[in-house]
């Protein structure tokens, strides 16, 4: 009853809920689903009335998304991208955290200069936007054709934002730290990772679960910045000519088919427009989702 009050009062996270898990169910079920072309079949031409008609297709019966430049269903394409892309932005999220709190943490018992070392980089990366780092490290050529490239681009985009989060998480342990019940854990002689595990952390899941939820939106965003401007996760490296290479994206996430968005918005305005819907939607939820559970934490918080 209390769960069915909550949603009644938060129609927006009800909502968001519900779309989350339509949006898990196309993640892992979508490629079954009869409507979606499971090897994205390429249709190189077709004739309609008559005459010849190459790709980019327009939305229509067949393709309700319409077509990408190479002819295949876009819809499908979405469809089957969308595990790829979630599993991306969850694991540079996961990988952030998995940073930021040991950071945080030696940041509050001060140990190592932490606590400058996460002052400098929140203030450093707060005044240059994170898009810009990313762009300068991943154009470096060790970079650019290493074969490890997507695992060093994962990892800094990670970091960028590693700053900001170290320094909110500090706060919260900084607040936790006066609580009464900590004199108990200093009372039976537990060092700081047994405060930490037994005495931080268990207090703190709540805000955590709002922080990285937050961040996915956020590092959706960042990849849909990064897939507009052609960088890419995973790429390909192509020879278009003697000594001559191109860097083509080989991913079916949905930041990546914005590539060519420039030349889509005036020509094919459909192929940059579902991907950018689909995110911004995904965005939303994360958003609301976290709303939602930032009310639940802060009521658990007054009876702290």
């Amino acid at each position: 009853m209390k769960t069915w009050r909550f949603l009644r009062r938060n129609l927006l996270f009800a909502i968001a809920l519900s779309m989350l898990v339509t949006l898990l169910f196309v993640t892992f079920f979508g490629e079954y689903l009869p409507f979606v072309d499971e090897q994205l079949e390429i249709e190189n031409h077709r004739m309609e009335d008559g005459v010849l008609k190459i790709p980019p297709y327009e939305p229509s019966k067949k393709y309700w998304f319409g077509s990408d430049s190479e002819g295949r269903d876009l819809f499908s394409v979405i469809v089957l991208g969308a595990k790829e892309t979630l599993f991306i932005v969850l694991l540079i999220t996961i990988l952030r955290y998995l940073m930021v709190i040991p950071l945080a943490f030696l940041a509050h018992k001060k140990v190592f200069g932490m606590g400058f070392i996460v002052r400098s980089l929140n203030t450093f990366f707060s005044y240059v936007p994170t898009v810009i780092i990313v762009i300068m490290f991943a154009l470096l050529p060790p970079l650019l054709f290493t074969s490890t490239r997507s695992i060093w681009l994962i990892v800094i985009i990670a970091f960028v934002e590693v700053g900001r989060a170290a320094a909110t998480l500090k706060e919260d342990f900084d607040a936790l730290s006066v609580r009464d019940y900590m004199e108990s854990g200093i009372a039976i002689g537990a060092g700081p990772w047994k405060m930490l595990r037994s005495y931080y952390l268990p207090f703190l899941y709540g805000k955590l679960a709002v922080y990285m939820i937050s961040d996915l939106g956020k590092v959706m965003f960042l990849l849909g910045q990064l897939g507009f401007i052609g960088i890419f996760i995973s790429q390909a490296l192509i020879q278009v000519d003697m000594g001559m290479f191109e860097i083509h994206n080989i991913s079916l996430s949905w930041p990546m088919l914005l590539e060519n968005a420039f030349l889509d918005i005036r020509t094919s305005i459909w192929i940059a427009f579902w991907p950018a819907f689909a995110m911004a939607i995904t965005i939303f939820i994360f958003n609301m989702i976290a709303q939602g559970l930032q009310q639940v934490t802060q009521r658990k918080d007054g009876f702290i």
